[in-house]
């Protein structure tokens, strides 16, 4: 029997993800839950596509495939303009859906501020912080990952990188970027190349720049990536947006095992003095959105 795999989120970002699971043909039964009654018959196209895939199915479900789902992907809801404390309060009512239709599988945020979301559905579910997850700086270390190999005139597969922080403002951790078994520093030292140190700073900037654009795609893209991993029993070791072992718990992203049972934590990552100002200055931030948050809700209540 496959795994079942639920889909909720705006109508324009589901057909998206959907298009892209057509592709990937992974061996999973994909279910649809609208976000609107009017927005099934547009995913009817896709459904009948599935049918010429070998192993994906698609199809429109309802609240009772919660049960039996092996993992909830939620993506972006139609209104992103709204203040984010009526979207938490939003998440609140799909937590709680949720839990009273029996899913016991791992939510994963594939949208924006996936680490806000991702720390106010432990909140509310109380649900085990393994089986929560958002994709964080994932994407943007694929990314970094794949430009660097471009540069430097290697595979992809020669180049280890490291983003952490939350989506929105990465951290490029060069302490811990490897070309091969070699220290990129100590690499970039040696090697006869036009690219140089210097130019790993541009290279920063340049990720901050794209982290400011939506990039849907290649959200869905490592997603897909994840779960195709996940669904031939070969654990990742992926940054992505989790519960922090910390009091008070906040969510970001930075290096677990992510496998069909949940994400496990690692060994806490070695980083530079500078690179641990940054990412200390990015849990500052998103704790003082977090106390933003809550306190709203608080006046509002």
């Amino acid at each position: 029997m496959k795994p079942t795999l639920l889909i909720q989120g705006e109508l324009t970002q589901t057909n998206q993800f959907l298009h892209q699971l057509l592709m990937a043909d992974l061996p999973i039964d994909c279910v649809i839950l609208p976000e609107h009654t009017d927005d099934t018959p547009q995913y009817q196209a896709l459904v009948v596509a599935s049918a010429l895939c070998p192993q994906l199915s698609i199809r429109v479900g309802t609240n009772t495939d919660y049960a039996q789902a092996s993992w909830l992907i939620l993506l972006d809801q139609t209104v992103t303009e709204q203040p984010l404390v009526t979207r938490v309060a939003n998440l609140r009512r799909v937590t709680n859906r949720i839990l009273e239709n029996g899913f016991q599988g791992q939510l994963i945020f594939a949208g924006e501020h996936d680490d806000l979301f991702t720390y106010f559905a432990w909140k509310y579910s109380g649900a085990a912080p393994h089986q929560i997850l958002g994709l964080g700086t994932y994407p943007l270390t694929r990314l970094l990952t794949c430009r660097l190999a471009e540069r430097l005139g290697v595979g992809p597969r020669a180049i280890q990188t490291t983003v952490i922080g939350r989506s929105a403002t990465p951290i490029a951790a060069w302490s811990r970027t490897y070309v091969g078994p070699t220290p990129i520093l100590m690499y970039l030292a040696n090697a006869d190349a036009k690219f140089g140190a210097d130019d790993l700073g541009k290279m920063g900037s340049w990720l901050q720049r794209e982290a400011a654009a939506p990039q849907t795609t290649l959200r869905f893209m490592v997603l897909i990536r994840i779960l195709r991993s996940v669904l031939m029993g070969h654990p990742v070791i992926v940054p992505v947006a989790h519960p922090q072992p910390e009091t008070p718990t906040y969510a970001t992203a930075t290096p677990v095992l992510v496998s069909a049972d949940g994400w496990k934590p690692l060994p806490k990552l070695a980083l530079s003095e500078d690179e641990q100002q940054d990412y200390a200055a990015c849990v500052a931030a998103i704790q003082d959105d977090i106390g933003q948050i809550e306190g709203q809700q608080t006046e509002e209540n």
